[in-house]
């Protein structure tokens, strides 16, 4: 885990460029002192393990106390929320001695982070809203100054993407797709939103959110709500509960028509090593583009959507309009690292996925660099360098 936070301060430190590279607060987590009601002690809350949590109650036991070390003060304070985000505030004690709000974080999402500008030597964190409770993976307290610029601050999901990245599982966007989003998100700057289709369980989502800040992503990803189950058909799949394809398809012809993509990058067909949900993906794409343009496509959880044409469809080792993506050029924004190194530190974030048989590979049989144009209504590709060729610029 000490491994996945210095990968995400240096792919942080190169995407902010040279301003970045002013000494950054210190994290002074595991010498403060952390309690709550009833406890006494919270190790892990600073673990670096995604799979403890901590759960307070509710009502005024419903708070996290942090004391600073001797001599030192708070300067900001950093959650990761296990399952449940919350807004929080963090309280400062006045000169009678009564907590009072110093700070605020109205966070929708799985991290939040909120800053005391005159820092402080205790603090106490409390959820906003009566009834709510905090249940945090980890907890990182720092020390006065600027935030790290690995802490996730997320931005909203994007209400106009340049490229739409739908992934069936956390991981699938690094080893399948390679280096397609720290290229076009933190190389080129575009403004990039993934969608996953399984959410899987609650310690993969932080490393899913470790490795897309890592590639650039600052708008927070689209977290579906299938069902992880395993077939080894697109039939099966489709049978399997929660997964029925006009429920699919009613899910990613809504997430074209949300985020407006112009290009959408997806799973092979054949599902890589065969998965259904990744063949899923890729049939639910292939008709989605259609669906999501056509006017009289409709249904009561597409009532707010407006129709919606994207340009270009790519799919994972598809054999039609096949091009091969070269993602180990060096890229300015990380510093010289190539897209492909950059995916492989993203994948090192996955850490539940480390002794499993997958690895980031522009080679084989699941060559990540291998595309093909599945769908177009700006011609074939001429130049088979860019996912955007023929996009029209003024549209991005």
């Amino acid at each position: 885990m000490m491994k996945k936070r210095a990968l995400l301060l240096l792919a942080g430190l190169m995407l902010l460029g040279a301003s970045a590279w002013a000494q950054p607060a210190e994290d002074i987590s595991r010498d403060c002192l952390m309690r709550a009601p009833g406890v006494s002690a919270l190790g892990c809350l600073t673990d670096d393990d995604y799979k403890t949590r901590w759960a307070s109650s509710t009502g005024n036991r419903a708070r996290l106390e942090i004391d600073a070390p001797e001599g030192g003060r708070i300067g900001g304070v950093y959650l990761q929320f296990y399952n449940s985000p919350c807004a929080f505030d963090v309280q400062v004690r006045d000169a009678n001695g009564e907590w009072v709000t110093a700070a605020s974080c109205d966070t929708d999402f799985l991290t939040g982070y909120a800053a005391l500008p005159q820092g402080a030597q205790a603090v106490c964190v409390r959820p906003q809203g009566n009834g709510n409770r905090l249940i945090l993976a980890e907890v990182r307290v720092f020390a006065e100054g600027e935030a790290p610029s690995w802490v996730q601050q997320w931005q909203p999901p994007l209400e106009k993407a340049d490229l739409l990245v739908l992934s069936a599982h956390p991981d699938d966007e690094l080893l399948f797709m390679g280096g397609t989003i720290p290229y076009y998100a933190g190389e080129r700057g575009m403004d990039v939103q993934v969608a996953y289709l399984v959410p899987a369980t609650p310690y993969r989502r932080l490393e899913l959110l470790d490795g897309l800040w890592l590639c650039g992503v600052k708008n927070y990803p689209d977290l579906g709500s299938f069902p992880d189950r395993f077939s080894t058909s697109l039939k099966s799949q489709y049978k399997q509960e929660g997964w029925s394809r006009d429920r699919v398809m009613r899910h990613v012809t809504g997430l074209l028509r949300q985020y407006r993509p112009d290009v959408v990058v997806t799973h092979d067909v054949n599902g890589e090593y065969g998965h259904g949900a990744h063949k899923v993906a890729a049939d639910a794409a292939l008709n989605a583009v259609e669906l999501a343009a056509d006017p009289e496509y409709q249904h009561a959880k597409l009532e707010q959507t407006q129709p919606w044409q994207v340009q270009k469809l790519y799919l994972h080792l598809y054999e039609e309009g096949a091009l091969r993506m070269d993602w180990r050029v060096p890229l300015e924004a990380f510093g010289g690292k190539t897209a492909f190194d950059v995916a492989q530190e993203a994948f090192a974030c996955h850490i539940s996925q480390q002794k499993t048989e997958y690895r980031v590979e522009d080679f084989g049989p699941y060559d990540n660099a291998k595309f093909g144009l599945a769908f177009s209504v700006v011609g074939p590709d001429e130049d088979k360098n860019d996912f955007f060729e023929h996009v029209d610029g003024a549209k991005l």
